[in-house]
């Protein structure tokens, strides 16, 4: 440990929930980020939902074949370009290593262990600190349009149960029941599965309630303030520099998602995760008549519709396209189209001129895990590589992290998420 303030790098969730847990335990600590304001990356129009029912990796048996495939469809729902082929060389060999089926399901029991103590936590520090982000527990409905589909959701349902998830199967009728609403779909679904575990809330909205608690404790933040580099000597990480050429010294911890790499890099560090794409659109629902309750889940088209407190959020779509923002309308209109043939009534009453889009990007690690903890170099720390499961592991991925910082022994197995477990 060093006696300067630790240097959080990164204001999303990652970084936010990280400076909450080190100053709420007496460390000192000080949170940068390149950007004017909290949650402005990846966390800022995420898919609201909290699902530790949904643990898997992208990188299912057989995605090598999806992915392939991709290269020559605009429209794939993950999508690999072409000019992405080089750099994920490396990356995509061990992406596909770690799909191997024991290998996946290893992975999966892992995740879920820490998205299911992550949203424990999380429902904990919301009560201990009255926290307001437009928050609710309706539960993840997970669609289900073949027999194949349903053989498959319940064999990993049943294998998580062993583990603490909870799970309800409903068939058409009863889930018709549940949501009404999704009886005008124009192919409806053979049932879904039901995820009373999981949680709905405001990413963004969730990160500026927490920050101004860890101001509060002391914590200080600095934005507009982008690191250009990691300072390095005798061995350790001293500290960084800013763009401006102001330096801070001090142990420094890369919660900056896809960004870590490169700053991981000038310490001699390899991190595997490459950015993937994702996008939303979202649009009132205030004024129907008839709203949708649950999120909603299309596991094979990585698609989701959550309910936001006067507004539907839709999601999904995988892209590795490297560091590119932009936004492409063909991808919005695809998740309208989604929405559009999903839940038809509710859609033809939906303002769609006034929806909001919005691309963000996924860090997204080869093998599926985050990497918590000692970086593998004196002073350098790691909470970096969630992929989809960000909002979900960010308040159990900072705890892990600062118990792993100041040696304390956490609550669970946390070697499966340690940079040097078996990448």
């Amino acid at each position: 440990m060093s006696d300067n303030p630790i240097i959080i790098i990164g204001g999303g969730l990652a970084g936010v929930t990280t400076l909450y847990e080190m100053v709420s335990r007496g460390q000192a600590a000080i949170l940068l980020d390149a950007a004017p304001r909290v949650a402005e990356g990846a966390s800022h129009a995420n898919g609201g939902v909290l699902h530790p029912s949904l643990p898997d990796p992208w990188n299912n048996p057989g995605i090598g074949r999806i992915l392939a495939a991709s290269l020559f469809n605009p429209l794939a729902p993950m999508k690999l370009h072409w000019r992405q082929v080089p750099d994920l060389l490396g990356w995509g060999v061990s992406f596909l290593r770690h799909s191997a089926p024991q290998r996946h399901r290893e992975i999966t029991r892992a995740n879920f262990d820490l998205a299911h103590y992550s949203t424990r936590q999380t429902d904990a520090l919301t009560q201990l600190l009255n926290l307001q982000f437009e928050q609710a527990a309706p539960g993840t409905l997970k669609l289900l349009r073949s027999e194949a589909e349903k053989r498959e959701a319940l064999a990993m349902a049943d294998m998580l149960a062993e583990q603490g998830l909870c799970y309800e199967l409903l068939e058409r009728e009863a889930l018709y029941a549940r949501e009404p609403i999704l009886a005008s779909a124009d192919t409806p679904p053979l049932g879904a599965l039901h995820f009373a575990d999981d949680r709905v809330g405001n990413a963004r909205l969730f990160c500026d309630a927490l920050l101004k608690h860890a101001l509060a404790q002391g914590g200080v933040a600095r934005f507009d303030a982008p690191v250009a580099k990691l300072l390095v000597s005798q061995g350790r990480v001293q500290g960084v520099q800013l763009g401006d050429g102001e330096e801070l010294h001090g142990d420094v911890v890369l919660c900056a998602g896809a960004h870590s790499t490169r700053l991981a890099a000038q310490a001699g560090v390899k991190l595997a995760i490459r950015p993937a794409k994702g996008y939303s659109l979202t649009v009132s629902d205030m004024g129907l008549s008839e709203r949708l309750t649950h999120p909603l889940v299309d596991p094979q088209l990585h698609i989701a519709v959550t309910p936001l407190n006067g507004k539907i959020r839709i999601l999904g779509m995988a892209e590795f396209i490297g560091f590119d923002v932009h936004i492409d309308p063909k991808r919005l209109a695809m998740l309208r189209r989604f929405f559009e043939q999903l839940l038809p009534d509710m859609a033809a009453q939906l303002d769609w001129q006034g929806a909001q889009g919005w691309a963000g990007l996924r860090p997204m690690s080869a093998d599926g895990r985050p990497y918590i903890g000692a970086g593998g170099m004196p002073g350098l720390w790691l909470n970096c590589g969630h992929g989809h499961l960000g909002w979900t592991m960010a308040v159990g991925s900072a705890r892990l992290l600062v118990d792993s910082y100041v040696g304390r022994v956490p609550e669970i197995n946390a070697v499966p998420f340690q940079p040097a477990a078996n990448r």
